[in-house]
């Protein structure tokens, strides 16, 4: 008689039918359609606030590179293309050459600097005031530099 029990015990399968797998994919389908718009924004706004920050750490050290060359630095901004390089002012020699338009890992829809050309000097003064706008979409941030090289990200 124990063998017999068994035997039906085996015949008994467990798990979840058809009907309950379909509702669960259904419900995770609905919830990942809810989600993705709010992950796709913050996606972008995490790419903005990592460009701004980039482009403040750069910002800094032509600042710095313009004391240690003991020569001016010249920025030179390409909107279009979504650009910038320092390079020695009198020489042309490129320092560094940044890009963060759609083939970077940035992604940045718009990028503009006022004036798109300016000289830092080895005293830490530069030709004019900078005011970069990075962005993407509906979400811009703004990094400023004095003539003085005081160099932020506005919040």
């Amino acid at each position: 008689m124990v063998q017999g029990n068994r035997s039906a015990a085996k015949r008994v399968r467990g798990g979840f039918s058809l009907p309950e797998l379909l509702i669960v994919v259904v419900i995770l389908g609905i919830v990942a359609a809810i989600a993705t718009p709010g992950i796709s924004r913050t996606i972008r706004h995490q790419r903005v606030n990592r460009a701004a920050a980039l482009i403040s750490a750069d910002l800094q050290n032509v600042f710095a590179l313009a004391g240690r060359q003991r020569a001016p630095v010249h920025l030179a901004a390409d909107a279009t293309n979504k650009t910038y390089s320092f390079s020695d002012r009198k020489t042309g020699t490129v320092f560094q050459t940044r890009n963060l338009g759609s083939t970077s890992e940035y992604q940045i829809g718009t990028l503009s600097f006022a004036p798109s050309v300016v000289d830092m000097f080895p005293n830490g003064i530069s030709s004019s005031a900078l005011r970069v706008t990075v962005g993407t979409g509906d979400y811009q941030r703004f990094i400023t530099a004095s003539t003085a090289g005081f160099v932020r990200v506005e919040p």
